[in-house]
């Protein structure tokens, strides 16, 4: 029995119409993340420059080709899971930059960071399962 299998038979107000549901909410948070570092880079490689340096540069479109996939991936999410359940999930994308501000653009983290982002998952995933119970 595999572990989608094990969510919808416990969480049966999911309604899981197919395994791939959690396959896009994954690209989607990828996505959406990548789109976030995307733009970070943009900004520096930016720094002090027009408005036409800025839309013209690679690391800006490639952010926005990374929020079109996201945005389809997200229309593939919701034609399958409750919005109420999904959504919540979409915080992972703060640890993600959280990970990728430390690792690839070394900004310090710190404990209260790491801290904040357990807090917000937590308290996420606690909204959305309250609300169907």
């Amino acid at each position: 029995m595999s572990i989608v299998d094990l969510i919808s038979k416990r969480y049966k107000w999911l309604k899981l119409k197919s395994k791939p549901s959690f396959l896009w909410i994954i690209l989607s948070i990828l996505c959406l993340a990548t789109a976030s570092a995307f733009a970070k880079q943009a900004g520096i490689a930016t720094a002090g420059k027009g408005l036409l340096l800025i839309v013209l540069n690679p690391w800006y479109i490639a952010e926005l080709v990374m929020l079109f996939l996201q945005a389809c991936c997200w229309i593939m999410v919701l034609r399958r899971l409750l919005l109420s359940f999904a959504y919540p999930l979409m915080s992972f994308v703060f640890g993600i930059n959280l990970l990728t501000a430390w690792l690839i653009f070394r900004e310090a983290v710190h404990l209260n960071h790491v801290v904040g982002i357990v807090f917000i998952i937590g308290g996420v995933s606690i909204l959305s399962k309250t609300a169907h119970q």
